[in-house]
């Protein structure tokens, strides 16, 4: 999998795609990130995210929480081992299908809207 990240929320020019499978070498979250890195003020540094790449760069990360950083970190593992699929249902005979991730399809993962739940909007 591919972990992509926009310069703006319109999602038309991307900033920079990391290919997890072939550059991804680790991912460390919370307390477990280098102590040289430090958080954004006014951020725990439980809420940090640090990608590893084989390069010897790292790609760091503020999520929102530390639940959020430990789910992001491994949805990004989870990512760098297994294709992502998407999963329809099909009304008329009750069932789901999958359906592979290709140039053809994207998956946007957005913030919560407060309603307690993360959407998950594919095109």
């Amino acid at each position: 999998g591919s972990f992509v990240f926009y310069k703006t929320e319109s999602r038309r020019d991307y900033e920079a795609k990391v290919n997890l499978k072939a550059t991804c070498v680790n991912v460390k979250s919370g307390l477990e990130c280098p102590t040289d890195v430090c958080p954004p003020e006014s951020h725990p540094r439980e809420n940090l995210l640090v990608v590893f790449l084989r390069d010897g760069n790292m790609l760091i990360l503020c999520a929102n929480s530390e639940d959020e950083a430990l789910a992001w970190k491994l949805t990004l593992m989870e990512a760098k081992i297994n294709p992502v699929s998407v999963l329809t249902y099909n009304p008329y005979d009750d069932t789901y299908q999958t359906i592979p991730i290709n140039s053809h399809n994207a998956v946007y993962i957005m913030p919560s809207t407060g309603s307690g739940e993360d959407p998950l909007v594919s095109k």
